[in-house]
């Protein structure tokens, strides 16, 4: 890890981390080492497939070549990335990495299905193969090359959370191990076991579909919007509550496009802070948190009745009977209105997500009628956050 950090510090300058191209200069850098690499590792064994005539040794070429294609189209997908927002695309264009992902994933799909059917007719037609023996040391070679550069494609994926990074790493990966295969199949070949080169082959080629299929569900998640996680929604929590005047965040809802995130944010003030004073601490906030994501987020405020004995008395029984129950990430809003014609408890409540469909209506139901006997005279009135909001 100390070397990768060398190398990436000597390639990617250190004071360009204080600005919003890094992240774009970091995936691009290992587009570069993974287009040289792979071009070469090409060639090498295009050539020795040919002189030898072995089609699983043919087919690691061609995933070789697909490695040079998908790690052009990484940096294609940094590139686009790093553009700004503009008219047709005022979010930006951060999701250009997740469509550069899907096309690795498809082309890695494609490249897998037609090799099974060149290694089905090699193994239907074996022919005789009769690699020297610096060939195999030479693909030994490549094996171990494909799997540092995998780990350096890994380490730098780790640096900027990418997946695209994380996708081409296990790209190489695959590689080193369809690359085993061939060996296996070389070795066997100089023995006279040519049906095991068109096996060599299939191995190869599923290898590649794996790994392609496994990718475009990650590309396709990220696509339709995946889940922040729960360090990311910790980090923000903590970052608001510190902000003076501010009570508690909930609704915490997340859009990620690329390196680019959009925050939605409730958060909660003393009811008897003035109008002026709740549009600073909203400020506060917008600004503590664009240190932090880039982008200025949108914050909602809920005024709360702190001196209310109601709401004091509702807070400890949520902490005394329902704090502990795994269904329940929040309670939050909590408002009464007690006057002479209207007795009514408000609050939200955030459910976990694995809690869905009408066991989320259940849910509901069993708190409001929970709440109004103990608080008898009172009605529950409950607003259930959405799914994507935190």
């Amino acid at each position: 890890m100390l070397l990768f950090e060398k190398i990436t510090n000597t390639l990617v300058k250190l004071n360009d981390k204080n600005t919003r191209n890094y992240r774009s200069s970091i995936g691009k850098l290992q587009g570069w080492v993974s287009v040289f690499i792979n071009g070469l590792l090409f060639i090498l064994k295009l050539v020795m497939g040919l002189m030898v005539g072995s089609i699983s040794l043919m087919a690691d070429a061609i995933h070789t070549l697909s490695d040079v294609i998908s790690s052009g189209i990484v940096i294609w997908g940094f590139n686009e990335a790093e553009k700004p927002p503009d008219k047709e695309h005022p979010y930006g264009h951060g999701r250009a990495e997740y469509i550069a992902t899907l096309i690795i994933a498809i082309l890695l799909c494609v490249t897998g299905i037609e090799f099974i059917k060149s290694s089905y007719d090699r193994i239907m037609n074996p022919e005789p193969i009769q690699p020297a023996w610096w060939m195999v040391i030479a693909i030994v070679l490549t094996i171990v090359l494909k799997e540092i550069t995998a780990r350096y494609a890994t380490y730098l994926s780790e640096k900027i959370a990418s997946g695209t990074l994380k996708a081409d790493a296990w790209h190489h990966r695959t590689d080193a191990i369809s690359s085993l295969l061939v060996v296996i199949a070389m070795v066997a070949g100089r023995y006279h076991y040519n049906a095991v080169d068109g096996w060599a082959g299939i191995g190869v080629a599923l290898f590649i579909i794996w790994t392609g299929i496994t990718i475009l569900r990650e590309s396709i998640d990220d696509l339709l919007g995946s889940p922040p996680t729960d360090n990311e929604i910790e980090e923000i929590r903590q970052m608001v509550d510190e902000v003076d005047g501010v009570l508690g965040a909930h609704d915490i809802t997340i859009h990620s496009y690329g390196k680019d995130q959009f925050v939605g944010i409730h958060i909660e003030i003393s009811d008897e802070e003035t109008t002026a004073r709740a549009h600073d601490i909203a400020e506060d906030v917008e600004q503590t948190l664009a240190k932090i994501i880039g982008i200025e987020p949108t914050v909602h405020v809920d005024p709360i009745g702190l001196e209310n004995p109601i709401v004091k008395e509702i807070q400890n029984y949520f902490n005394d009977h329902w704090k502990n129950d795994e269904r329940i990430s929040d309670i939050h809003d909590i408002r009464v209105v007690d006057t002479e014609r209207h007795h009514v408890i408000l609050l939200g409540v955030n459910i976990n997500p694995d809690v869905i469909g009408l066991k989320r209506q259940k849910l509901r139901d069993e708190l409001r009628l929970a709440l109004e006997k103990q608080f008898s005279g009172f009605d529950a009135d409950l607003k259930i956050s959405p799914i994507h909001r935190y």
